[in-house]
């Protein structure tokens, strides 16, 4: 039976001014703040490929972004009648889309009469949604608000609100508090600054896969696709594309499909996800009865697996194969809702919900298409408790810190060999080692360290470099501090060690916790 982790399982890390920095070959490193720059530094090798990033905060809302211009601002403006334009919109998007548009025009520009029917059409779409998809108006702060939803800590104060590595180069996307999101790439001098006037609230990002230069933002009004051009002229040449739907928004999370080609949106304040389909600016909606307004979504690597937390208690994980229709399992958790969840190898599922302390649970996906046998009792899939998050102390002399309780954030690097946990309480991340078996079971977890800022700094949001690959021996997080410091924090093994499929067989009990895991589809 393989033993549930505690945080007490970790070495006490060092109480002095140095911060966490690397750790290399199954050793610790710190770094005083003045010797970060020093090339002769054991860590600095491991880093030369990562751009260097940091962010100050004088630098929001600065004459910089003044340089900014939109790529419509170079175009001189085609001015159409209005009806020209509903008509347009009625032939491309529906007649619904074409009320909307008459009801937001001025009364003289379509007649009063007709703008006073558009008006009262709208405000009867608008109480039909209400009542069928829309839940109650978000809180403006607490639980349920977008600050709670979202993966960053201290989401409505924080410098950095979040961060995206490119899944194919060294290009690391960072959004700032005043909205403005800066692309930083190895070699290029110059950095991008995007900024849009529907570029508001920012929760999420997301590099598509398979396409160079192609982000996806989630934002108050909806989905921005930008089209980033880099060089000396990027700030002219890069355009968004405006995404949305009505009643769909404060949009909290943006998740591309493995291949590229669909584009998942969700909102606290809608039971729908929308599947995009961006080159036709088409959007299918998907509804579950249950659960209220959907929080976060998370693809599996292989793209056959779907995760959706609701605001609520419920979370389902959709079967998106080509053989068959899309379908959904409803799964249930006792208390609170899932906070965190990341695939792993395998169609390995991590969650956690947010309560305080957490527990973070493993639930295999993965079908065993060869065995014959008959299904038993021991085949029902079940999650498996794997870390315990209670709070625990470290002390040294008169210095102390806790580390655990709820969790805000939790990144599985791409080898699944890393896992990386953020919380709400604690300056300081915990990286722990994993190794995953056949179907989907977890069979080994180890911690590594604790990873601390320098003094006065926490951490507010993470992402694993996404270019890492099996086999590699280096494996690098990225931690967004209060700062406005983003650190590369080098994970170096000894050798290259493979963890996507293990030529072993396990045979290991585990305790389960039934979480009312049944395979209903709704």
């Amino acid at each position: 039976m393989m033993k549930i982790l505690s945080l007490q399982e970790f070495d006490s890390p060092s109480f002095d001014e140095a911060a966490t920095v690397a750790f290399i070959r199954d050793s610790l490193h710190y770094c005083e703040y003045e010797n970060l720059t020093d090339e002769l530094q054991p860590f600095s090798k491991y880093l030369r490929e990562y751009p260097e990033v940091s962010i100050a905060p004088d630098i929001l809302a600065t004459r910089e972004t003044a340089r900014t211009v939109h790529a419509g601002d170079l175009f001189l403006p085609v001015h159409d009648s209005i009806f020209k334009r509903i008509a347009s919109i009625c032939r491309e998007k529906g007649l619904v889309e074409a009320i909307c548009l008459a009801a937001s025009s001025e009364p003289y520009e379509i007649t009063p009469v007709l703008h006073w029917i558009a008006t009262r059409l709208k405000w009867i779409l608008d109480l039909i949604d209400k009542g069928t998809h829309q839940r109650e108006a978000l809180p403006t702060s607490g639980n349920g608000s977008v600050a709670d939803v979202v993966h960053t800590r201290d989401w409505e104060t924080s410098l950095i609100r979040c961060l995206s590595w490119h899944p194919h180069c060294s290009r690391l996307a960072v959004v700032t508090r005043d909205d403005r999101i800066r692309i930083f790439s190895q070699g290029l001098p110059v950095v991008p600054v995007l900024r849009h006037s529907a570029q508001k609230s920012i929760c999420c990002i997301s590099w598509r896969p398979l396409a160079g230069k192609e982000l996806a933002v989630a934002c108050h009004t909806g989905v921005l696709i930008w089209t980033i051009e880099l060089g000396a002229a990027s700030n002219s040449l890069s355009h968004a594309m405006l995404l949305k739907q009505r009643n769909h928004a404060p949009v909290t999370s943006v998740t591309w499909h493995p291949q590229g080609d669909l584009l998942v949106s969700c909102s606290p304040a809608d039971t729908r996800m929308i599947i995009w389909d961006t080159s036709r600016k088409e959007g299918v909606p998907l509804r579950r009865v249950g659960g209220g307004g959907i929080c976060f979504t998370r693809w599996s690597s292989c793209g056959s697996q779907l995760f959706s937390a609701t605001c609520k208690n419920i979370f389902r994980v959709w079967n998106t194969g080509v053989a068959a229709l899309w379908h959904a399992d409803k799964w249930t958790v006792p208390h609170g809702r899932v906070a965190v969840a990341c695939f792993g190898p395998n169609l390995t599922l991590l969650f956690a919900s947010n309560e305080d302390p957490a527990t973070i649970f493993s639930l295999p996906l993965q079908e065993n298409i060869f065995d014959v046998k008959k299904p038993s009792l021991g085949d029902v899939k079940m999650a498996v408790p794997l870390i315990n998050l209670a709070k625990v102390t470290f002390s040294s002399n008169n210095d102390y810190v806790t580390v655990g309780g709820r969790i805000i954030a939790m990144e599985w690097d791409p080898t699944g060999r890393y896992l990386a946990i953020l919380f709400q309480d604690s300056p300081w991340v915990a990286l722990l080692k994993m190794k995953v078996g056949n179907l989907s079971r977890v069979v080994d977890i180890k911690p590594v360290c604790l990873i601390k800022g320098f003094p006065g700094e926490i951490p507010n949001c993470m992402n694993f470099y996404q270019k890492c690959k099996e086999g590699s021996n280096v494996v690098c997080l990225t931690i967004a501090w209060s700062s406005g410091r983003i650190q590369h924090f080098p994970i170096v093994e000894k050798e290259a060690v493979s963890t996507m499929n293990t030529s072993q067989a396990f045979s290991l009990g585990h305790d389960t916790y039934n979480f009312n895991l049944s395979t209903t589809y709704c």
